[in-house]
């Protein structure tokens, strides 16, 4: 299903659903929501089988920041099986750039706004936080009261949690080094999208770097990559570099990268993560970031 516009509240560019999903199965799911400005994704894993179920990506029309629930709830009137309370859990993801990464023993619930308030404005943002124990790393963030209050309105009887893009990101690049034999040299995970490259550098046990940059033309992809290696003294030729998200092998940035990157690769199917043929391995990679939102919360 592409581009299909419903009274111009939202548009939906990808509908993929296993065929087994259905209101009965919810029980056993984890629903993942992803919002970016206008990109509104949606997953669903289930923790049993740790299988895909479903991928949905829409494009949400709205003028300004307080009109944006009344198209996701125009979206969810059209879409009663994301309105379901029966789901095992939720996880609500929000990518912006109001957030900031705290060593989890600094980190202070209490002045989570003041820690944040040195990184970016913050307005008046309610002010959330989600801890990765196993890399001692916490990452604080700002999200829409209004956006807030909407989900836990909605999702009253399910459990209801709250991350950040770079939560997912760094779960994903930890479990990823976890599934896979890597080296013991630290990797880098690089995460392509239309207008932001996202880079995570981490060895099994340690964050050693993540950031977001906003780019123009896909040639500073490499720019920025080579100075977040330089500036950690990574060496190109030692050094695994993994691209995923919205880049082929046949793209010029990729061809052009290889030429200064010895160990350049491109993410698959993430190895934790199960799915149909339905699924393509390019549609898989280019939406890492919802499909890993699951992770911060699976044992939970």
């Amino acid at each position: 299903m592409e581009d299909i516009l419903s009274e111009e509240n939202y548009q939906c560019l990808l509908a993929v659903r296993d065929k087994t999903l259905n209101i009965t199965t919810l029980p056993e799911c984890h629903l993942s929501i992803h919002i970016s400005g206008t990109c509104f994704k949606v997953s669903c894993v289930n923790l049993v089988t740790t299988q895909c179920m479903l991928l949905e990506v829409y494009r949400l029309a709205y003028g300004h920041a307080y009109q944006r629930v009344r198209s996701i709830e125009q979206l969810y009137q059209d879409h009663p099986l994301l309105v379901a309370n029966n789901w095992s859990a939720v996880t609500l993801c929000i990518d912006n750039q109001q957030y900031t990464l705290i060593p989890q023993q600094l980190f202070q619930e209490k002045n989570g706004a003041d820690y944040l308030g040195l990184a970016c404005p913050i307005s008046t943002n309610e002010i959330r936080h989600f801890t990765h124990v196993s890399l001692n790393v916490t990452v604080a963030f700002a999200m829409d009261p209004c956006l807030i209050n909407w989900f836990q309105a909605t999702y009253h009887q399910a459990r209801l949690y709250t991350i950040h893009q770079a939560n997912a990101l760094i779960k994903s690049t930890h479990t990823y080094l976890q599934r896979i034999r890597a080296s013991t040299l630290p990797i880098v995970l690089v995460f392509v999208e239309e207008r932001y490259l996202y880079i995570t550098v981490m060895g099994k046990s340690m964050l050693y770097y993540y950031n977001r940059f906003q780019y123009t033309h896909s040639d500073e992809w490499l720019r920025y990559i080579l100075i977040v290696m330089h500036t950690l003294k990574l060496d190109t030729s030692l050094h695994t570099v993994i691209l995923g998200g919205k880049v082929t092998k046949s793209a010029p940035a990729y061809k052009k990268a290889r030429n200064y990157i010895r160990k350049l690769t491109l993410m698959g199917r993430p190895p934790y993560l199960k799915s149909r043929s339905i699924f393509s391995k390019e549609m898989m990679g280019s939406h890492l970031d919802v499909l890993s939102t699951y992770l911060c919360h699976q044992n939970l």
